[in-house]
């Protein structure tokens, strides 16, 4: 019985402080298998360095296990680097108080596993699924045998790496144990915050979006979970935890489409009072029986990637759903009255300044007003994307560590300055606009008075209105119009952008012929 010292080194809390959900999967895994784990969560940690030395000079763990969720905040135009922090608070304190093997993973390393061993100094670094690969890595540890050939491993020595064999992949997803979250965690931190209950109902990804990675990650072909099966977990977790909040995180929730409504079926069955949320709905898969089961299993809100709203723009970005199917998505979530995050991406190669106003002008015509609007300028390039294999094939040197550090696409008519000037421009016109990067990081305070005062009202609504709510008070007493004043002047100090009126008549007439 080996023991392992298992480490969540995610401790970036936007838009609330995540739940580390993979890594108890794997310590599930590792308890199966006989090992003794000791899990020490930093999210909430005030001074990883001592509590790093406490778990490893208490415990004396034979391996660590560190996970690692973001390389970045995938901001787009002021990208925040994470594995800065991580390697300062927490790998190089690992490094100084353990000397024996360390190992990371989690979805970062599905990405650029090879580069972050490099960046981390670090032997070793599991790809894909770790519940299967980790166990045996332990095992094969302890009983000092060979690691050459692990399914999943990449190996580094005396800085090359020696292998990188292919990620492992679990085929019967339903043959995973349930995981034991209250065994590791101290839930009651992020009650606190709302964060929800993570679940999938599927692994891997079948579409090729030029920028995303999920298909790395994960695989190229769904591998389906029964439905029965993940109703009883989400049932088995509710009672567990206490957190009624649950968040799918598949890439696509509602694809395929039958295996969606079939899991809302099997929760509806259950009977469950739930708060549910899904990170992720294709527009191209929304219908009105859909949406009803979702509202009767208990969903309350839902987040939309349509990252654009420009059929050139979607094209170019290898979706597939088009703007009818943007438009045609909102209004179905209108008449539900189910609340709404949108996901924008302004700044892909086929991006103009036509483009913008067209995605902005649709988006705030079609959203509920008191849907939030996250915008995102610029198209940060990961490695394994499609995106990244074209570029290199463009310019060999166009990233000095196959994509690791940010690199971000310039659209070839429009630069991401004007982008995130005209984009800035509207956030001051829509209070429910609202910027995807570090310095409109929701503060911890808000989420955790919001949940408060939802909580005692029994208020079903998501968090995020009340965000809405102070940017409308904030409007009402003129703060947005100097900030906006002070805004304009900056611009008019630098490169100058034309006025966005401009934009906006043309497509609105558009979208409303009879205006």
């Amino acid at each position: 019985m080996a023991k392992v010292l298992l480490i969540n080194s995610n401790r970036f809390k936007h838009p609330w402080p995540v739940i580390p959900f993979g890594l108890c999967y794997i310590a599930t895994a590792l308890e199966t298998n006989g090992n003794n784990v000791c899990f020490l969560d930093l999210c909430f940690s005030t001074d990883c360095e001592h509590d790093i030395r406490k778990a490893v000079r208490n415990f004396i763990p034979e391996v660590i296990g560190i996970s690692i969720r973001n390389i970045d905040d995938t901001g787009g135009y002021n990208i925040y680097f994470l594995l800065e922090d991580v390697k300062n608070d927490v790998i190089d304190y690992c490094k100084k108080e353990f000397k024996g093997p360390i190992v990371i993973g989690g979805p970062s390393v599905g990405i650029s596993g090879r580069e972050m061993l490099d960046y981390f100094d670090l032997e070793y670094a599991i790809r894909g699924d770790g519940e299967a690969v980790m166990p045996e890595f332990v095992k094969r540890i302890e009983n000092r045998q060979p690691l050459e050939g692990l399914r999943g491993l990449i190996i580094r020595r005396e800085n090359t790496i020696i292998q990188d064999n292919e990620p492992f992949r679990v085929q019967d997803l339903d043959s995973l144990p349930f995981p034991k979250p209250v065994r590791y965690l101290d839930l009651q931190k992020y009650r606190r915050f709302g964060s929800p209950v993570h679940i999938q109902t599927k692994r891997g990804c079948a579409f090729r979006c030029s920028y995303c990675t999920y298909n790395k990650i994960e695989g190229k072909k769904y591998r389906l979970r029964n439905p029965l099966l993940i109703a009883d977990e989400i049932e088995n977790l509710v009672k567990e935890t206490g957190i009624n909040h649950i968040e799918f995180t598949d890439s696509i929730f509602n694809m395929p489409l039958p295996h969606a409504k079939e899991v809302l079926r099997e929760l509806i069955r259950k009977k469950l009072d739930l708060r549910l949320h899904t990170m992720g709905l294709s527009p191209a898969a929304i219908d009105e029986e859909l949406l009803d089961l979702m509202k009767s299993a208990g969903f309350n809100e839902v987040d939309i990637g349509a990252e654009s709203a420009s059929d050139e723009v979607l094209k170019s970005l290898a979706k597939d759903f088009k703007r009818k199917d943007v438009i045609n998505a909102a209004n179905l979530l209108k008449s539900k009255k189910i609340p709404v995050t949108w996901f924008i991406m302004l700044g892909a190669i086929a991006e103009t300044r036509e483009t913008v106003f067209e995605t902005l002008n649709t988006i705030g015509e079609i959203a509920s007003k008191w849907d939030l609007v996250f915008v995102a300028t610029g198209v940060r390039v990961y490695n394994g994307a499609p995106i990244a294999d074209a570029l290199m094939e463009y310019n060999k040197h166009c990233t000095i560590d196959n994509f690791l550090h940010p690199v971000k696409l310039e659209p070839e008519k429009i630069s991401l300055k004007d982008i995130h000037a005209i984009a800035k421009r509207f956030s001051f016109r829509f209070p429910n606009f609202y910027f995807y990067e570090k310095e409109h990081i929701i503060p911890g305070w808000l989420l955790i008075t919001g949940n408060f005062l939802l909580k005692i009202s029994h208020s079903r609504q998501p968090v995020w209105r009340l965000l809405i709510l102070l940017r409308r008070i904030g409007r009402f007493l003129g703060i947005s119009l100097a900030k906006r004043i002070i805004f304009q002047l900056k611009i008019r100090l630098s490169d100058k952008v034309s006025p966005i009126t401009n934009g906006f008549s043309i497509i609105r007439k558009e979208l409303n012929p009879d205006k």
